[in-house]
């Protein structure tokens, strides 16, 4: 672990953390973190969040910046409202040597080694970080204006690109221009979304003679066929659809075939793809096989969570296989080894070092946090998807700023 510098402002963490009495004495009356925190006020007159709690109960860490013996005294006027008895209580924060250590063992590997993954159920996964804000007064110590992740995405040079997101990138691009079937899939927040928005960018940008159709039906499990004829139309003409689907189909090829021997290539880009139905992902062939002479008259990428792979599994869907096996599937992997590289460009979007903010054992501390062991696998389950480290990170700088460290460690990232 990082030594931590000692002066007025930061608490010096305890050689070993280790959990104290109190937290058994409490859990043995179901109290629950919040319902101490909601008793507990801290010097600038804020309740402790329920990190901090958690700190001080497992690990033995106590906020810098309010008196280590008012918060005691507090938490043993508690205790006694409870009813815990006063002898218990005078010994309430003294190492708990007789219950296991609930802080995880880092390994600190480099980024490129072998990691051990800690297992945490999966019915933790509601405890990973839901949506937070950076904090005013972390954006004090900090020095930062803004929140690195809030809108952080204004620009093609915003997009982080790891060398899988890179070769996905590049296949879009080349499904959009030259005609392919391809499918993209990944995790809620693993920038899907961005690649899609930085390919219709690249298309303007770069002034290429690509035409995106992207139907605008919410709901995608409602996409019919004629729905889908609609949006290429609307989308590549100013002609209304015409009423009936072969009509639609005819008045499609006719419009397709003119505009491609202009020079125009087409792509049809569906969002939210895994709630497409088995007939219409059928019917999408049909505009795939669309072709003047060697040439492709439309490309379609498919842009879906990992709900979507289970669709174009034909062993599920045998009756859809004529199609399921004409699409490439890019799947969009978590952040893994490239967490560094990726937390180092969004502090840098603002001016900031990441080791100004980081202690270097925070990485793997995030790491194993953002790492599930699913009960019936025994692989491990990356979460370390960009929004999921977002919102992490900030309930971390957070945390360390309440706790009244200088920078975010790896034991701060464990009680986050």
């Amino acid at each position: 672990m990082q030594a931590i510098h000692h002066d007025a402002d930061v608490a010096p963490t305890p050689a070993k953390a280790s959990p104290i009495k109190a937290r058994r004495m409490l859990a043995r009356l179901g109290v629950s973190q919040a319902s101490l925190a909601a008793h507990l006020q801290l010097a600038n007159g804020r309740q402790p969040s329920q990190p901090t709690i958690g700190h001080l109960l497992s690990q033995n860490i106590w906020p810098a910046r309010t008196p280590k013996a008012s918060l005691q005294q507090q938490i043993s006027e508690y205790m006694r409202q409870i009813g815990v008895k006063e002898e218990e209580i005078l010994v309430a924060f003294d190492v708990d040597d007789e219950s296991p250590s609930v802080v995880r063992p880092i390994r600190q590997d480099n980024a490129h080694q072998r990691r051990d993954y800690a297992p945490i159920a999966v019915s933790d996964l509601n405890q990973l970080p839901e949506k937070a804000m950076l904090t005013q007064m972390a954006r004090r110590h900090f020095g930062l204006f803004r929140d690195p992740f809030m809108d952080d995405v204004q620009g093609a040079e915003d997009v982080f690109l790891s060398p899988e997101q890179r070769y996905i990138r590049e296949h879009m691009f080349s499904t959009a221009k030259h005609g392919g079937f391809l499918a993209v899939i990944g995790e809620s927040g693993a920038g899907k979304s961005v690649l899609r928005r930085d390919l219709i960018d690249r298309i303007q940008r770069e002034e290429h003679a690509i035409t995106p159709v992207i139907p605008r039906t919410i709901d995608k499990g409602r996409l019919t066929a004629s729905a889908l004829c609609d949006a290429i139309i609307e989308d590549i003409s100013q002609e209304s659809p015409k009423r009936s689907l072969e009509a639609k189909a005819r008045q499609i090829e006719r419009l397709l075939t003119g505009s491609s021997r202009s020079g125009t290539s087409h792509v049809l880009i569906i969002e939210e793809a895994h709630d497409l139905t088995i007939s219409t992902l059928k019917y999408l062939k049909r505009f795939w096989e669309l072709e003047d002479g060697f040439r492709r008259l439309i490309g379609i990428i498919l842009v879906g969570q990992p709900e979507l792979k289970g669709t174009l599994d034909e062993r599920r869907n045998w009756q859809a296989r004529e199609v399921i096996r004409r699409i490439e599937v890019a799947e969009l992997a978590p952040l893994d080894d490239h967490l560094e590289a990726y937390v180092a460009m969004k502090f840098k979007r603002l001016g900031k070092a990441a080791e100004d903010v980081f202690e270097e054992d925070a990485y793997n501390a995030m790491r194993e946090r953002l790492t599930l062991q699913h009960r019936s696998s025994k692989a491990p389950i990356s979460l370390l998807y960009p929004l999921i480290v977002n919102n992490f990170i900030v309930r971390c700088m957070n945390l360390a700023v309440e706790l009244g460290q200088r920078k975010v460690n790896a034991d701060v990232v464990k009680g986050a």
